[in-house]
């Protein structure tokens, strides 16, 4: 399955935006180390204070596509991070994290959907939308990766 899977984003793009994922962390500070396959729902693993390290799901969306990870490729812990790459029209690439315990949020932006009685997959998934913008800003990259 294509990670950029029912966001329209092109696979250059993908590309792209991991490889963006990547080199912010690394201006953090932070090791970066690539998964030769992604099998696993994870795209790279980075290492910060030592012995701390992160598994890292990048997705792509533009504009206020919705953003969703599968609940297979999915964990609610500390250490399970989703990198988000927002993509607006000649504008340069917005960057978010989130961690796994952040879902879901009483706001609506992170959302547990179960998709009960349907053929899809339980998913975790990012609602954008310009109604949820506040809500979205507490999880710019800057911001969530001080958190760490």
């Amino acid at each position: 399955m294509s990670q950029d899977e029912g966001f329209g984003v092109t696979d250059g793009a993908v590309y792209y935006d991991e490889y963006f994922a990547k080199m912010e962390f690394a201006m953090y500070g932070y090791e970066v180390y690539t998964a030769e396959v992604d099998d696993r729902g994870i795209d790279f693993v980075v290492r910060g204070q030592p012995g701390t390290f992160y598994e890292v799901q990048v997705k792509t969306v533009t504009d206020y596509n919705l953003a969703y990870i599968n609940e297979s490729k999915f964990r609610s812990d500390g250490t399970f991070l989703i990198a988000l790459v927002r993509l607006v029209e000649a504008e340069p690439p917005e960057h978010y994290v989130f961690r796994g315990t952040d879902w879901p949020d009483p706001s609506g932006l992170l959302v547990r959907n179960l998709y009960e009685g349907k053929k899809s997959e339980a998913a975790y998934e990012v609602h954008l939308a310009t109604s949820r913008m506040k809500e979205l800003q507490h999880y710019r990259f800057d911001d969530a990766v001080a958190r760490l």
